[in-house]
Parts: C-alpha cells; structure tokens; sequence
C-alpha cells in the first residue's frame, strides 16, 4: 500500500523537479512500507539515508534553479528544505535509538506526507509560473 500517490496536478511545471518530486514520492512509499513490513533496522536506516541523500540533491538543484530564476522565495525554500531534513534525521536517529515502533511510525508518516503535499502543493507551486515561461 503507497503512503502518496503521485498525481499529474502536484506538476510544479518543470520535468526535472516533477520527477525529482515523485522520485522523493517513491523513497518515502519504499521507506513506509518497509517499515509496516517489519524490515529490520539496517534495511530502514539504509531507506532513511538513502531519503536524505536524494532530498538533499534535489533541494540543491531546485534552489540553484530558483536562484538563477531570481525566484523572491528562494529564502523560504531554503528554510523549508533545512527543516525536512532535520527532521528526517530526527526519525532516523530515534528509529536507530530503539524509539517505539508504533509510535514512531504514526508520527512519521503523518510528518513526511503532509510535509511532503503541503510543500510541493503550496510552496512549490508558488514557483510554476517562472518554469512556464522557458
């Protein structure tokens, strides 16, 4: 069972940032499904740094493409992509930790998705416009 599933209206109007968003769609699917599977702690601690490493490369590449775009927000980008990463880690550290299962799975999953639409369907579609215009 998907945690998301990717719609065409969450496109941002760029290729390169819709697949990178449903790219981040799938590794939070791979990572909550491996966790409801009961996969053990290397597996989830491998999904957790592999989901921090490809949201780090994409929030490098859509910030230096809003800043070459003069995009006004940029900072509130910044803020926001600092933000899911710290928490991200949080989860992944306390999951390591031996936090309680349950617990932090409903905590988790509740953050990561509505983080996740709340973002693409808000801020970042605050940034349509400017890749409508190449």
């Amino acid at each position: 069972m998907s945690l998301i599933e990717w719609d065409p209206s969450f496109s941002v109007g760029s290729a390169r940032m819709d697949a990178d968003h449903q790219r981040l769609v799938a590794l939070l699917n791979r990572l909550y499904d491996a966790w409801h599977g009961g996969e053990g702690v290397d597996e989830l601690g491998w999904l957790f740094d592999e989901l921090l490493s490809y949201a780090s490369t994409h929030f490098e590449a859509e910030e230096m493409a809003l800043r070459a775009k003069g995009y006004a927000r940029l900072e509130k980008q910044q803020a926001d992509h600092l933000a899911l990463k710290a928490s991200v880690l949080n989860f992944r550290n306390r999951h390591l930790g031996g936090a309680e299962p349950a617990v932090l799975t409903e905590e988790m999953t509740l953050f990561l998705k509505s983080w996740l639409l709340e973002h693409i369907l808000g801020e970042d579609m605050l940034y349509k416009s400017i890749f409508a215009e190449d």
